[in-house]
């Protein structure tokens, strides 16, 4: 599960707008396309539309900034959005229609600590479950069916800044092979990155509790969380990923290598509670 809500993540690539796909180049002519959409009803704030429709483009995962926090959502990014009903359909300044799925919008604890399931669930053959500590994000090509479409309205100016929502109604064809972002390493959550306290002048890593030796963290590869987690930019981290179910005192663990940027070459492995400690430590 996703750690917490509030997690301090920047994805290691440049971030991309709110409403603009990370990969402009997975957008395709060879679309699909087929609609009963119509519009059903419509509030102060809102306008509804009934039926389905059935279409071609980019369904990214991905984490979005609000105010000081990250959350989660997916996105779909269609091939042909002029198609669809918009606020602004004589419009065209913003570069991608998004449409915001499954209300990943939602900040409650519980759907974002789900939400690498929405993706996972779509992809089990391509996705390790273990991928939602380490990636910031996920692009397919794909064709979804969508209905409960809707448009959010009030006090919006333009096509650039309007929210479209729906939710998946059916199987997502898949149609291309994954792509994937990374979280760049000095910002990671401090709060779960693990500190050294062995007496040794190293740390095995290991693949079970008394199993495989995966690494042997050498003391000085380590980062100093005394300075700050941004002096750990050129060091080795470890998060902790939680305890063993069967053997408590054993911690699960990703470590993020000296040599590695961000979290693309992430070791996964178990490290006893005595070798470590949480936060800063001296």
């Amino acid at each position: 599960m996703r750690l917490v809500v509030s997690i301090f993540f920047i994805v290691s690539i440049m971030y991309a707008s709110v409403y603009q796909a990370h990969f402009q180049d997975m957008l395709s002519s060879q679309i699909s396309y087929n609609s009963t959409l119509y519009k059903d009803k419509e509030t102060e704030g809102k306008i509804y539309y009934g039926g389905k429709v059935t279409l071609s483009g980019i369904l990214e995962w991905q984490m979005y900034q609000d105010e000081v926090d990250f959350y989660w959502r997916l996105v779909f990014f269609p091939d042909i959005p002029n198609d669809l009903p918009r606020l602004f359909a004589n419009d065209n300044t913003a570069i991608n229609t998004a449409i915001f799925l499954n209300d990943t919008l939602k900040k409650d604890v519980s759907f974002q600590k789900n939400s690498f399931l929405q993706i996972y669930n779509i992809l089990p053959n391509q996705l390790n479950p273990i991928d939602e500590y380490i990636l910031g994000g996920i692009a397919i090509r794909a064709i979804l069916t969508l209905e409960n479409y809707y448009i959010t309205h009030k006090s919006l100016d333009s096509e650039a800044d309007t929210p479209y929502y729906a939710t998946i109604a059916n199987d997502v064809k898949v149609l291309s092979s994954i792509r994937k972002w990374y979280i760049a390493k000095q910002f990671l959550p401090s709060e779960y990155i693990l500190s050294y306290a062995s007496k040794d002048s190293y740390i095995n890593l290991r693949e079970s509790p008394n199993g495989k030796i995966l690494r042997a963290i050498q003391k000085d590869e380590m980062g100093d969380l005394c300075k700050s987690i941004e002096s750990a930019e050129n060091k080795g981290l470890i998060l902790e990923l939680g305890r063993d179910t069967k053997n408590p005192k054993w911690l699960k663990v990703a470590y993020i290598p000296p040599e590695s940027k961000d979290t693309s070459k992430t070791i996964y492995g178990v490290i006893h509670e005595s070798q470590v400690s949480y936060g800063c430590a001296r």
